[in-house]
């Protein structure tokens, strides 16, 4: 910082210059009073001013400026008052120590030791000031930057909101067209077999000549409903996956989903595959589901591989379709925000999700490949006790 000098009047300049520098300090002597109005917006100190160089306008001048310093400021002025050519007015103006405020009389002559002990106190409290100024913008900044990050946070939330929004609404829906897919199948595939069996019972009683024959078809109707019914249950929650595990509930699975689909579909998994915890294997199976269903209804493709590898640590499924791809618009926001899909990769993120695992979807015009790892460790189960976090990433090729 800069002690600045007003003395336009004898040796007074040099001399304080010259003891100053001598003390290592940094000292500019200035013309007029415009010149330290000019430096105190910058690095200005102090200013040091002669009372024969304060008329009643350059008091004026200068406490007009005083006046609209920042709240942080003070700034130190050291007059020199006797010895020097002054007037009655501007010895009262100075003495009065208004209107320019933060005002120190210094009585000439000066004694050396005086003036630098005057001007170091001067300086010293001038830094604090510009440490506090530091400070108030480096809390702006701070407020800025947390208003920011608010700002975004809330967008954040909005858009999850939403996305919840639609989600739920998605899943009502679907709930409503899988209630009336399977109303549908229990009237015209059960319901019918059923009836059907009905009829032919009630035909036995007035028609014993066809006995054998009806008995035969009431037998087969109740084949067929009963084969029905088993696999209207397996659809919903297949039994092998509690009694036998993923791999045989898969095999069941992908079997069916090829016959019914006519898309070819190939599993690989490990040999002799040992169970999972529970948690990790109803999740594989539920996402294995939805990804079929999205590669079925979608995608367009002939055919789809199914690849389950495990190590200590992970368990990670990978589904490769040979399809259209998904746009990389799509793509770009749900790995943003994980929006702007259907129900059935958001349900895949959030089973996910939960158990703190990694979703990663790999998509071009030839093709998408779904990878999604999840822990083995039963401490990963309750994401929300142990702060667990899920990972998306994603890529479009072109």
């Amino acid at each position: 910082m800069d002690a600045l000098i007003l003395a336009p009047f004898g040796k007074d300049a040099v001399l304080i210059e010259s003891v100053l520098r001598q003390s290592d300090l940094r000292v500019r002597t200035v013309s007029a009073v415009s010149d330290i109005i000019a430096a105190l917006p910058d690095d200005a100190g102090l200013a040091i001013i002669a009372e024969e160089a304060l008329s009643q306008g350059v008091i004026i001048e200068l406490a007009k400026k005083l006046e609209i310093q920042p709240p942080w400021s003070d700034f130190p002025i050291l007059v020199l008052t006797g010895g020097g050519l002054s007037t009655a007015d501007t010895e009262v103006a100075v003495r009065s120590r208004a209107p320019l405020g933060n005002v120190t009389l210094l009585e000439r002559p000066l004694r050396p030791a005086t003036l630098i002990s005057a001007v170091r106190s001067a300086l010293a409290a001038r830094n604090r000031q510009y440490e506090i100024r530091d400070h108030l913008h480096e809390r702006k900044l701070a407020e800025e930057a947390l208003r920011s990050a608010r700002d975004a946070l809330e967008t954040i939330v909005e858009e999850r909101t939403s996305a919840l929004r639609r989600l739920s609404a998605r899943l009502i829906r679907l709930q409503d067209d899988e209630r009336r897919r399977f109303a549908r199948e229990l009237h015209d595939s059960l319901g019918q077999y059923l009836a059907a069996a009905k009829i032919n019972l009630d035909m036995l009683e007035f028609n014993q000549a066809n006995r054998q024959t009806s008995l035969s078809e009431v037998q087969d109707l109740i084949d067929r409903a009963i084969a029905e019914t088993r696999t209207l249950s397996h659809l919903l929650h297949p039994p092998l996956l509690d009694t036998a595990g993923f791999a045989s509930a898969a095999n069941w699975y992908v079997q069916g989903f090829a016959k019914r689909s006519g898309i070819k579909a190939s599993l690989e998994m490990p040999e002799n595959l040992t169970r999972l915890p529970e948690s990790v294997e109803t999740a594989l199976f539920r996402i294995m589901q939805e990804a079929l269903t999205n590669v079925h209804r979608h995608s367009g493709s002939i055919a789809v591989e199914i690849v389950l590898t495990t190590d200590q640590v992970n368990a990670t499924l990978v589904i490769k379709d040979f399809g259209s791809g998904i746009p990389k618009e799509t793509l770009d926001r749900f790995s943003r925000a994980g929006t702007n899909v259907g129900v059935g990769l958001a349900g895949i993120r959030e089973r996910i999700k939960e158990l703190g695992g990694a979703l990663g979807i790999n998509s071009s015009p030839s093709g998408t490949t779904l990878t999604a790892s999840i822990p083995l460790s039963d401490q990963r189960k309750n994401i929300f006790a142990t702060g667990a976090k899920s990972e998306i990433y994603s890529s479009f090729a072109t």
